[in-house]
C-alpha cells in the first residue's frame, strides 16, 4: 500500500537525515528516543510493586538486551540504560494518554527486509480491521504503508500465538494466562532506496499498539519453525493395534504376483507413440503404463540393489519406472545400467521428466527407454508433499480425499489434462496423514475411467532395515500402500472399469463450483484445447447423477459412487469391487458383495484373478488396509503438525470386516486363506461358511489379503 506523505498533526519534526551508510547485513534500529514505557510500569498507571501484580501484568518478564527470537537477532532496549523506558506504546481507546504516533530514524538505511517485534493490549478486534500501521518513509519522499491487524501482522499480548502473517517470538505463562510478542517480517519492495524514517502510528481503535524492536537486513533471515510456546498435543489411542514386522519371503509365485501383466522384454514392440489420443507401440500394439518413481538418490545404488528393486516392481505389476533429474552429468552413465536391468523384465525406463541433455545418445534411440518429452502431456498432484528441508516440521492436512472430491488427486489431475493426446498422471500422497490408504485404488480406478495413458505414483527405493513410516514418497516404508499396489496395477492395466463419456472443461485453470467439480469427476474429462473432435456428451451428462449439496455423484458409467458428505467411495465393476473411506458399521452392498466393518477408516477391495467375473471366478483376492502409525507418534492438537515421528515398529490398526460374496451357485471346493504383506500364507485359519449361494467369512486381524481359491481334488 503506497500513498503520498502528509505531515498532518502527528508530530512537528522528523528526525534529521544522517550520512548515507554502507549496506549492512543486519542493523538494529534505535528506539531509545521513541520508547515511552518500561517493565516497572503498568497500564493502569500504578507501579507494579507486588510480585503477583508484576506476573499478572507480564511486562517485567519481557527480555532486554541482545536476543535471538525465532532465529532472528534483535536488540531490545535495556530500561536501566534508558531512564526506565524499554518499549514504545501508542494510544488506544482504553489508553488515550500515549502518543498517537512516534518516528524511528532509519538513518537512510537500505534494507531488503524489516523484522518488527511488537504486540498490543486490548486487541479483541477482527483480523480484517487495521488498528495501527508502519509508514516506511523513503529518502525520495515516497511512503510504503504496512497495515497492522490483530490476528494477522500483530497479536494481542495475552493469548498470543502464530498467525498467518506473524510468528510468536517470545512467550510467557502465568497461571492460566499466555502472554507473548510477535515477530512480523516485511519484505521491502524498494530495497535500493534509502529508508529515512519509520513512523509507528495508531489508528485510534480499541487496541493499544506496542513496539519492542526493529531489525533490518539486506537478505532474508530464516525464521525458525519452532515456537517458544509448547504445543498442545494429541496421540491416537493405539491400544490393541498390531506391531508390523516385515515378513520373510518374496511375493513371486503368490496370489499377489502380477508379473504376468508385463510383456518382456521392454521395447520389443517398437517405439512408443501417440495415435488418435492413445498410446501405441511401433507395431500398433496398445500401450498403457502403471509405474512408480525411483528414490531421489538412486544413482548411489549398486546394480544388485537396482536388480532387487526391478524384481519387486515386476511382481507388483509395474511396467514403468521413472527417474527424476540427476544432479550432474557424471551420474547419467548409471541410466544405461538401469535400463539394461529393467528391460528383460518388461519394465520401461521413463526419462521424460529429464532435461534431454541428460539422456545418453544410446538410450535416446532405445524403444525400452522413453526419452523426453514423451508422446504425452503430463499432470502432477502431490498433496501433503514432504518439506524440502529435513529440519522443517512435518506439517500436513489431515483430511481425506473422500470427504473433499473437489480437492482430490483425481480432480487435480483431471483439470490439467488435455483431450486428444495421451495423458501421463504423476501423483503421490504424503505422510503424515492417517488416510494414506485411499490413494492407490482410487487413482487406479480413475486412471481406467479417465483412460490415462500412464499412472506414475509414489516412489520405490531399496529395502530398508527399519520399520518406521517416513516423510518421503517411498512405498518401502508404507505397508498399507505397497499391499494395494499389485491390485491397483491389475485393475488399471487390465482395464476393469468402463471409460466415461466426454466432458469438456472448456476453460483451463478457471475456478469451478461444486457442481462443475462433480461433473468433471463423473465423466471422461479434460481441456479440449485446439482440437474440435471432443465435445461434451449430452447423453453422458444425463446418465451421471449429481448431488452438489452433499458433494456426491454417481459416474456416467454407474461404476463409481462418491458420497462426499459421509466420505465414502464405492467402485463396482464385474471383476473389481472397492469400498474406500469411513466404513463405520455401515452395511455396504453391491450386486457382488456385502461388507460390514467397525473400522473408522479403511480401504477394502475384491478382485478376480482370472478373466471370469467375480460372481463366478474361482480365484479372487481381497485386500484390506486401515490406519497405521509409528509407535509413540505425537501430533499437535489440530493434527496438522507432527511433534514426534515416533519409532519402530509401525502399528497397524486391526482391520475387521464381515463379508458375504454373492455367487451364482455354492461351490464347496472354494477355500479362504489369509496372506501377509508378501503374499505368504498365514497360519491363522479363516472360518467361512455357505449361506445358500453366499460365501460368508470374517477378516483375520494382521492379514493384508484374503485369497479365495479352488482346492485341488
Amino acid at each position: 500500500m503506497r500513498r503520498p506523505w502528509a505531515f498532518g498533526f502527528l508530530f512537528p519534526l522528523l528526525l534529521a537525515r544522517g550520512p548515507e551508510p554502507a549496506l549492512a547485513a543486519t542493523t538494529f534500529l534505535d528506539l531509545s528516543r521513541a520508547a515511552d514505557m518500561g517493565p516497572a510500569q503498568s497500564f493502569d498507571g500504578a507501579v507494579t510493586g507486588g510480585e503477583d501484580l508484576k506476573e499478572k501484568e507480564g511486562l517485567a518478564n519481557i527480555p532486554q538486551g541482545p536476543q535471538t527470537l525465532r532465529g532472528v537477532p534483535f536488540l531490545l532496549l535495556d530500561s536501566t540504560q534508558n531512564q526506565g523506558r524499554s518499549f514504545v506504546v501508542l494510544k488506544g481507546k482504553r489508553q488515550a494518554g500515549f502518543p498517537q504516533a512516534v518516528a524511528v530514524s532509519a538513518g537512510d538505511l537500505r534494507a531488503g527486509y524489516l523484522y518488527f517485534l511488537h504486540s498490543c493490549r486490548w486487541g479483541g478486534t477482527a483480523p480484517n480491521v487495521t488498528v495501527a500501521e508502519y509508514d516506511v518513509i523513503y529518502g525520495d519522499g515516497q511512503v510504503e504503508v504496512i497495515p497492522l491487524r490483530v490476528g494477522m501482522e500483530i497479536t494481542n499480548f495475552t493469548g498470543a500465538d502464530d498467525t498467518p502473517a506473524s510468528d510468536l517470538a517470545w512467550w510467557h505463562k502465568y497461571k492460566n494466562t499466555d502472554m507473548g510478542i510477535s515477530l512480523f517480517p516485511w519484505q521491502n519492495p524498494r530495497p535500493d532506496v534509502p529508508i529515512q524514517t519509520i513512523l509507528f502510528k495508531s489508528l485510534g481503535k480499541m487496541p493499544v499498539p506496542m513496539l519492542f524492536a526493529i531489525t533490518a537486513s539486506d537478505t532474508a533471515l530464516p525464521v525458525s519453525p519452532v515456537s517458544p510456546k509448547p504445543e498442545k498435543t494429541f496421540q491416537t489411542d493405539t491400544r490393541g493395534w498390531i506391531p508390523f514386522q516385515p515378513p520373510e519371503g518374496f511375493p513371486a509365485g503368490t496370489a499377489i504376483d502380477m508379473s504376468s501383466l508385463l510383456d518382456p522384454p521392454a521395447g520389443k514392440h517398437g517405439a512408443l507413440m501417440a495415435q488418435n489420443g492413445k498410446l501405441v507401440f511401433g507395431d500398433r500394439t496398445k500401450a498403457r503404463f502403471w509405474g512408480t518413481r525411483l528414490a531421489d538418490d538412486w544413482w548411489n545404488l549398486t546394480d544388485e540393489q537396482l536388480s532387487q528393486i526391478a524384481d519387486r516392481l515386476a511382481v507388483d505389476g509395474c511396467d514403468l519406472l521413472a527417474v527424476k533429474d540427476t544432479p550432474n552429468s557424471a551420474v547419467t552413465g548409471r541410466l544405461e545400467a538401469l535400463a539394461q536391468i529393467l528391460k528383460p523384465k518388461g519394465i520401461y525406463l521413463d526419462l521424460t521428466q529429464l532435461d534431454p541433455t541428460q539422456v545418453p545418445a544410446d538410450l535416446a534411440g532405445d524403444p525400452a527407454v522413453l526419452a523426453p518429452p514423451g508422446p504425452w502431456t503430463c499432470g502432477k498432484a502431490f498433496p501433503n508433499e514432504p518439506p524440502g528441508s529435513p529440519s522443517e516440521p512435518l506439517t500436513f492436512e489431515d483430511s481425506p480425499m473422500v470427504l473433499r472430491p473437489e480437492e482430490s488427486i483425481p480432480f487435480r489431475l483431471i483439470t490439467g489434462r488435455s483431450l486428444g493426446v495421451p495423458f501421463r498422471a504423476q501423483w503421490g500422497v504424503g505422510w503424515p496423514n492417517e488416510y494414506l490408504g485411499e490413494g492407490p485404488l482410487l487413482t487406479s480406478a480413475y486412471g481406467d475411467f479417465e483412460d490415462w495413458g500412464a499412472c506414475v505414483g509414489m516412489g520405490m527405493g531399496p529395502e530398508e532395515e527399519g520399520t518406521v513410516l517416513g516423510p518421503g514418497p517411498d512405498l518401502n516404508d508404507k505397508p498399507m500402500l505397497s499391499a494395494q499396489w499389485p491390485v491397483a496395477a491389475l485393475v488399471y492395466l487390465r482395464g476393469d472399469l468402463e471409460q466415461g463419456r466426454f466432458y469438456d472443461l472448456e476453460t483451463p485453470g478457471s475456478p469451478m463450483d461444486m457442481a462443475g467439480a462433480l461433473q468433471a469427476l463423473a465423466h471422461y474429462s479434460g481441456i479440449r484445447g485446439e482440437r474440435d473432435g471432443f465435445k461434451t456428451d449430452a447423453a453422458g451428462l444425463l446418465k451421471a447423477k449429481l448431488q452438489p449439496k452433499i458433494k456426491s455423484f454417481v459416474s456416467d458409467s454407474g461404476q463409481i459412487a462418491w458420497r462426499g458428505n459421509v466420505g465414502l467411495i464405492q467402485i463396482s465393476s464385474p471383476r473389481f469391487q472397492a469400498i474406500i473411506g469411513f466404513l463405520g458399521h455401515q452395511k455396504l452392498a453391491s450386486p457382488v458383495w456385502q461388507v460390514e466393518s467397525p473400522n473408522f477408516f479403511a480401504s477394502l477391495s475384491l478382485v478376480s484373478l482370472t478373466k471370469t467375473n467375480l460372481w463366478a471366478s474361482d480365484h479372487m483376492l481381497l485386500t484390506g488396509a486401515a490406519r497405521m502409525e509409528n509407535t509413540g507418534q505425537v501430533y499437535n492438537a489440530d493434527k496438522t503438525k507432527l511433534i514426534s515421528a515416533g519409532k519402530a515398529p509401525i502399528l497397524m490398526e486391526p482391520f475387521q470386516a464381515k463379508i458375504a460374496l454373492f455367487r451364482y451357485k455354492a461351490d464347496p471346493q472354494l477355500r479362504v486363506r489369509a496372506l501377509d504383506v508378501n503374499g505368504q500364507v498365514l497360519k491363522t485359519k479363516v472360518h467361512f461358511k455357505w449361506a445358500k449361494n453366499n460365501l460368508v467369512f470374517s477378516w483375520i486381524p494382521g492379514a493384508f489379503y484374503l485369497e479365495i481359491y479352488k482346492a485341488k481334488k
